[in-house]
Formats: C-alpha cells, sequence, structure tokens
C-alpha cells in the first residue's frame, strides 16, 4: 500500500532517494532516525487526503475566513477556547 505513495528524487551524486508522505500523522515517540514508517515527527498545517476527490496525496490545510471583524480581546493571540455550560 505504501508504495502507491513514493516519489523519488536524484541527489547531486546521482543516489536516488524514496520519500513518503507521512500518511500516519505526527508520531512525536521516537527519535526522528527510528520514526515508524508513513510517520513523522513534526508537521504543520498538512492533511494527507485531498476533500474534493478524496485521494491519498497529500496537501495544504486550507485557509479559514475570520469568524468576527473586531478585535477579540486583547489583541493577542487566541491560546484556548471551550465552552462552558452552567446547570441551576
Amino acid at each position: 500500500m505504501a508504495a502507491k505513495y513514493r516519489v523519488s528524487f536524484t541527489m547531486t551524486k546521482n543516489k536516488p532517494i524514496q520519500l513518503l508522505f507521512p500518511l500516519k500523522g505526527i508520531d512525536r515517540n521516537f527519535a526522528v532516525s527510528s520514526q515508524p514508517a508513513l510517520t513523522s515527527p513534526r508537521m504543520l498545517n498538512v492533511r494527507p487526503y485531498d476533500v474534493l476527490e478524496n485521494r491519498a496525496r497529500g496537501g495544504q490545510r486550507p485557509g479559514l475566513n475570520k469568524a468576527y471583524s473586531q478585535q477579540l480581546g486583547t489583541g493577542k493571540p487566541v491560546v484556548a477556547m471551550c465552552t462552558i455550560t452552567i446547570v441551576t
């Protein structure tokens, strides 16, 4: 199954290497040199499957539109958001 997603590149010494897209996502349990197959220690704004064509090919996560045009809080980055329910 992993063979479908292989990409070959040629280095300057004419030694081909194969890069596999990390379809299994992030795994921070191992050193970089001993990562399990199809995982990565770091990824940012990437998704493994194309939403429109439902294909496993890796791609960039689409941007988000602002929910509100006004400034939220003090203008500093939002660190966490949660929902609170009060039962009386």
